[in-house]
């Protein structure tokens, strides 16, 4: 299985779209839009022939946070799960920072295990927990607060 990670580009609206089916094509290419011509944020996608199969967004701080990254939105397509791409996602991520950031931030639902297991193994740390941070129609979601200096 040959996996390329690079940066998304807006051909990649539809295979993103396909991993968040609540987002829809629209909103999937107008995110992706928004991320290409921001210097505030990156999508990086993992392709297995041309097809984007994983997703992650990295988001840059500004002002007196401009030496934090934030990771958002890692997922992996259900049939290429369990495979180290997840990890390998977040690694070109971490290698391909920009020089200026010093912490790399990250927030895991409680329950997601394998995300969990992906930032632990990449060398995150727990800094925080914050109950009922998200609000969803069945309840709240607790998430865990992880970090990583890089410098």
């Amino acid at each position: 299985m040959n996996v390329k990670i690079v940066e998304a580009k807006i051909e990649d609206a539809d295979d993103i779209a396909d991993l968040y089916p609540h987002w829809g094509f629209e909103l999937a290419r107008e995110r992706l839009i928004n991320s290409l011509i921001s210097n505030r944020e990156k999508r990086y996608v993992a392709r297995i022939k041309g097809k984007a199969i994983a997703h992650l967004l990295v988001r840059y701080g500004t002002g007196n946070k401009a030496h934090l990254a934030k990771l958002h939105s890692l997922i992996v397509a259900p049939e290429h799960r369990n495979k180290g791409i997840a990890t390998q996602l977040v690694r070109h991520a971490l290698k391909n920072m920009p020089a200026n950031i010093e912490i790399v931030l990250a927030e895991v639902h409680k329950d997601n295990k394998p995300s969990m297991k992906v930032f632990r193994k990449l060398g995150f740390k727990r800094y925080g927990y914050l109950k009922k941070a998200l609000k969803e129609e069945n309840g709240y979601k607790n998430i865990v607060l992880l970090k990583k200096e890089i410098k």
